[in-house]
């Protein structure tokens, strides 16, 4: 029993050596010990810095690989906002979804690329009511293989600069696994030609000039409102092994509320989780996006939805119909540590009935792992390696995979 204790004691302080960066107070051992390290198998766990101290915080810092914007740096803190009665519950059996969850963040690339952001995550009166708003600010410098409903061989560099605010706020029915609410989102995006295009087709190169000219160098500004119906029985929001989450979600785009571009948007999302066994868990992600807005309405490059996978580069395969499937399978090799593989695919038509034949698709394959870093609210943190049809990426997850 000794030598074991021995054993452990000497992983969890190598695990803090090497998140010293990090948590600068680490070099104080008995803090390390008081906050750090979990009771039940003396592993590094950071759930009593982050629930009892006031200026506890999750830092995650990413390595930026994103294809579309190059190489960069972002960091986010986390904090995690208990109730009174929550801070005197156990979560030992069962992991504890926190009342209220705070992020500020920001990064850059080397293309240009800068952005800073707040997010806020409630869920309010025991998960009877969940809130969730975000507030960025971006100034990104983008690929876009499609420009008025014509897809490119070569991509237009543009410029996208202005702020962005996301809010939903959803209701339980009764004591079921139904939501419903309504969502918002504003943008104020000025976009700039980041280079000049040249392209091998003269017709195409006029058209696509033209609708340059147009659209480009002035704010636009897309304004909607919408409905969201979920059905979500996962048994844990930050880190779910079990259960489902179904939504829908529909918004209008209108100048009675301030968008310059009148249009609609409609998103159906699934997310399976099924437990295999004690130590395989299964996810399987299926997703269709959609835009309504007649041919003569000219929409903002950004407004198109794409396919979003790990190892795809934003806005690389753009349509006005996207569907999306993933699939993914992590293996418990200890109650602490996981590894995962994941393969999806995806299509980009600009229509529906477009998505069988005359489509655009993008697959995807990769890796990763996990850490159990905090036991209290069961969320777990690592990377991801993904592969796509032209790049590889890097991403580090805190917390679910989508």
């Amino acid at each position: 029993m000794t030598d074991g204790r021995c054993r452990s004691r000497g992983r969890v302080r190598f695990i803090g050596t090497g998140l010293a960066l990090l948590f600068p107070l680490f070099a104080h051992a008995s803090f390390f010990e008081t906050y750090m390290v979990d009771e039940e198998d003396g592993m590094f766990d950071v759930s009593r810095y982050l629930s009892t101290l006031r200026s506890g915080f999750l830092p995650v810092p990413t390595i930026i690989t994103e294809p579309a914007v190059g190489t960069g740096l972002a960091v986010a803190g986390v904090f995690f906002h208990e109730s009174e009665a929550q801070k005197k519950q156990d979560a030992s059996t069962r992991p504890l979804l926190p009342e209220n969850i705070s992020i500020v963040g920001l990064g850059a690339t080397e293309n240009g690329t800068r952005g800073l952001g707040l997010g806020h995550l409630g869920f309010w009166k025991q998960d009877s009511i969940r809130y969730r708003g975000f507030l960025l600010y971006g100034d990104l410098n983008l690929d876009f293989y499609s420009l008025a409903q014509r897809n490119l061989e070569r991509p237009v560099k543009l410029n996208l600069k202005g702020p962005v605010v996301l809010q939903d706020l959803k209701f339980r029915v009764g004591d079921s696994h139904w939501l419903v609410g309504a969502r918002q989102l504003y943008r104020v995006v000025k976009t700039n030609l980041e280079s000049e295009i040249a392209l091998p087709n003269p017709a195409l190169e006029e058209r696509v000039n033209d609708f340059l000219d147009q659209t480009l160098g002035d704010r636009q500004t897309t304004s909607g409102l919408g409905l969201l119906l979920e059905y979500d029985s996962r048994d844990n929001p930050l880190y779910p092994e079990s259960g489902v989450q179904y939504s829908a979600n529909y918004l209008v785009f209108d100048d009675a509320i301030g968008s310059d571009a009148d249009y609609a948007s409609y998103q159906l999302e699934g997310l399976n989780y099924w437990q295999l066994s004690d130590r395989f868990n299964l996810g399987f992600r299926v997703q269709y996006d959609g835009i309504q807005a007649s041919d003569s309405e000219r929409l903002p490059t950004y407004v198109e939805p794409f396919i979003d996978l790990r190892g795809i580069a934003k806005n690389r395969y753009q349509g006005r119909a996207v569907l999306v499937g993933e699939l993914e399978l992590t293996w418990k090799m200890t109650p602490r540590w996981s590894v995962n593989g994941f393969t999806g695919g995806g299509r980009a038509a600009s229509s529906f009935g477009d998505l069988h034949d005359d489509a655009e698709s993008g697959n995807s394959v990769g890796g990763g792992f996990r850490y159990l870093i905090a036991r209290r609210y069961g969320l777990r943190m690592g990377l991801d390696v993904a592969r796509g049809p032209e790049d590889t990426a890097v991403y580090i997850q805190a917390g679910a995979s989508w």
